[in-house]
């Protein structure tokens, strides 16, 4: 944020305007190569994709995703909502099979199935988004609120005037394993907090 002419205001305890945050996820088996995500958010956007006519929404208007794949891409609205194959013509040529059961109810079905699976007690009732699927993508969408703190993070110089970043410019790389970033420690703070003498998480 420019607090004045080509002065940078710093305001370490609140998000950004905007941000665009790129996570790289490494091969595994169940995907050809890496996979990338590009998080924007602020009004950033992707380019538009080629195969969209000029006068198709992009997304819904304002929020959405673009898959980019090795045969086309595709499509949603906000939160994954509506997806539609590009170019929109090959929605009418291209029929895919329903494979999972959808939830009833849309967003307020998925709350109700989250307490009806508390009532029912831990693996008694079978849920679209369990821990093992939840857990992993929370996990990922907070390693990009940790690339926007390490951001503005400060270290004084050794002269003593003024700060470094050592956030900026670099790669953060996460070992989930160990739930830390391995090449800037100094953005950990922000992954476990350090609690007071009397009180601790068992």
């Amino acid at each position: 944020v420019y607090v004045d002419e080509f002065k940078r205001g710093y305001f370490p305890e609140s998000c950004p305007p905007s941000s665009h945050v790129t996570l790289i996820f490494p091969k595994t088996d169940k995907t050809k190569g890496d996979v990338t995500v590009h998080w924007m958010d602020g009004g950033i956007q992707p380019e538009r994709p080629d195969e969209l006519g000029a006068n198709e929404l992009f997304g819904d208007g304002g929020n959405g995703t673009l898959f980019i794949g090795t045969k086309g891409k595709m499509m949603a609205s906000t939160y994954g909502d509506d997806p539609r194959l590009l170019p929109l013509s090959r929605n009418q040529e291209v029929k895919v099979p329903q494979t999972l059961a959808r939830v009833p109810g849309q967003a307020n079905g998925h709350y109700g199935q989250w307490v009806e699976a508390c009532l029912a007690g831990y693996g008694k009732k079978q849920v679209s988004s369990p821990f093992e699927t939840a857990g992993p993508l929370t996990e990922a969408l907070l390693m990009a609120n940790l690339a926007v703190r390490g951001y503005d993070l400060q270290r004084p110089k050794t002269s003593g005037k003024g700060f470094d970043y050592p956030g900026r410019g670099l790669k953060l790389l996460w070992d989930n394993q160990q739930m830390r970033i391995t090449n800037l420690d100094e953005v950990n703070r922000f992954v476990k907090r350090d609690y007071r003498a009397g009180w601790k998480l068992a």
